[in-house]
């Protein structure tokens, strides 16, 4: 049993990595179709529930669009590195603990040196799919104050490892496994260089996957099976569900609005390319300044962890 599954972990990473090569540098991009955005500048004989529900037909198939990616992306992160990078790690831990480590109950209730299928399935539910979700969900949105190219899914992860490392997983201090396993700087190297590839992979299968993927109609409903693995999982399916309905709203209340100033004479006020640039590099500035200020700030409780799981 342990050897089976240091070969299919160690098979599933290769998978990530060649991902990691083949797709990297791609960037997520969106096939826009002649029926892909919605037409607010319309007749005043038009009516105005007409003009909100072709608004939010059109909002809401950009949002199963970004749902579908950001789905495929967590899948693919979550069961090749979050996973299977994961167990194997494990498996190397507990290979590398002295003898007194061996059968001893980890946090999770596990035996070290005893893999089972139960504890793998328990990993893959508890562990693999939530990790995979959660960073395909920041990435959605966080992308466009990442680096572009191939530095973006490896920063994501280094990211999500210094704000999110200490105080959830995988460097929690009071975490009694650490104190079971070890060495400590090898469980820092081997699950730091796991959510480094954890983040790369969710960027380039994003990126792969966006450029394939058109905007969800009848003639295309196939492409859009991942997102019943979403569904299916409860806790992506309540923050899709959530999702949804959000832009629902704001889709409404935007299109009244501009409607409203359409009858009345009164459209949007022009923008001059100029100044919509300068408004555009205030905003990605003001993102990359929020994202610096928040690793700055989890670094102090970061490398206290970490040196605390390395002295043990």
């Amino acid at each position: 049993m342990a050897l089976a599954v240091v070969v299919v972990c160690t098979l599933l990473l290769f998978v990530a990595v060649a991902m990691v090569i083949a797709w990297g540098g791609r960037s997520v991009r969106m096939q826009l179709g002649p029926a892909s955005t919605a037409d607010f500048a319309v007749p005043s004989s038009v009516p105005a529930r007409d003009v909100v529900v072709d608004a939010q037909v059109s909002a809401l198939r950009r949002y199963l669009w970004w749902a579908n990616v950001a789905t495929v992306a967590a899948l693919a992160s979550g069961i090749l590195v979050a996973w299977a990078g994961g167990r194997l790690a494990m498996r190397v831990l507990a290979a590398t603990s002295p003898s007194s480590a061996q059968g001893r109950l980890t946090e999770a209730q596990a035996n070290v040196g005893f893999p089972t299928i139960e504890g793998s399935i328990a990993l893959l539910f508890f562990g693999g799919l939530p990790a995979g979700f959660a960073a395909a969900f920041i990435y959605v949105l966080l992308r466009r104050w990442l680096p572009s190219g191939r530095w973006a899914g490896p920063v994501l992860g280094v990211l999500l490892l210094l704000v999110f490392g200490a105080s959830v997983e995988p460097f929690r201090a009071d975490n009694i496994d650490f104190a079971i396993v070890g060495p400590g700087w090898l469980s820092v190297a081997l699950f730091s260089t796991l959510a480094v590839l954890h983040g790369a992979v969710v960027a380039a299968v994003a990126g792969a996957f966006s450029g394939r993927l058109p905007l969800p109609s009848r003639q295309n409903w196939k492409y859009y099976l991942p997102l019943l693995a979403a569904v299916l999982f409860v806790p992506a399916g309540v923050v899709l569900g959530i999702g949804a309905l959000l832009v629902m709203v704001w889709t409404q209340l935007a299109a009244v609005v501009r409607a409203r100033r359409v009858r009345a004479g009164n459209g949007a006020p022009a923008v001059s390319p100029p100044s919509a640039a300068r408004r555009g590099n205030a905003i990605d500035w003001a993102g990359r300044g929020v994202l610096s200020v928040a690793a700055v700030a989890a670094l102090p409780l970061f490398v206290s962890a970490v040196a605390s799981i390395v002295s043990r």
